[in-house]
């Protein structure tokens, strides 16, 4: 009938294709695949999408708009607020708050075979490297050193989603603060803690 609304919105489609992509990879992004996930026809994805082409750059958008490594604040410059902005983070990753790793694993695959996606994949890589560079400079570490450890920092993270560790949240809370010492500098850290439990002491009082 004409004028009848459509039964699946973009975003149902971008979300379906996200599944996929996980499960799947990227043969599984196929229209007719996708449509009959969604219990449509193939009429409903060009409803939505001019083409293959505009659907791959749409989920590439909501992939770098949704799939968010690091708090989208930025570090503060001052060592404890630097600090607290690391333990929302860490919090962020274990919980899987804001950041769906077996969905960011998913588009560096795809990255392998689609210029599109790689250039997203070094867009991200250079906004979180150089936000985690921030932090430890705010630490206290000069810049060459703050570079590098946000690399030990980013790379680490990346490859322990990448090869599968399989950890309880109870088990990476609990290991979380040993992780934080090795990776960031325990000399650094606990100068930011002391720090930042001045600051909370302050406000208290």
């Amino acid at each position: 009938m004409a004028g009848r609304t459509p039964k699946n919105t973009v975003q149902d489609w971008i979300e379906a294709a996200q599944r996929t992509l996980v499960d799947e990879g990227i043969a599984g992004l196929k229209v007719d695949r996708l449509a009959n996930r969604l219990g449509v026809t193939r009429g409903g994805f060009y409803h939505n999408f001019k083409d293959r082409d505009e659907f791959f750059e749409q989920i590439i958008r909501h992939w770098e708009n949704s799939c968010r490594f690091l708090p989208d604040d930025p570090p503060p410059p001052r060592p404890g607020d630097a600090i607290e902005w690391l333990d929302r983070t860490i919090g962020r990753l274990i919980e899987s708050d804001g950041y769906d790793y077996r969905f960011d694993l998913a588009v560096r695959e795809w990255a392998r075979a689609d210029k599109r996606a790689e250039w997203a994949v070094e867009r991200a890589d250079r906004e979180r490297l150089d936000t985690l560079q921030k932090f430890f400079e705010a630490i206290g570490c000069d810049k060459e050193h703050a570079a590098i450890r946000a690399r030990v920092f980013y790379y680490h993270q990346i490859g322990y989603y990448a090869i599968g560790v399989r950890q309880s949240i109870a088990e990476r809370r609990r290991n979380a603060e040993l992780y934080m010492d090795i990776l960031c500098g325990e000399e650094e850290l606990k100068a930011a803690r002391a720090a930042a439990a001045k600051g909370r002491k302050a406000r208290a009082a």
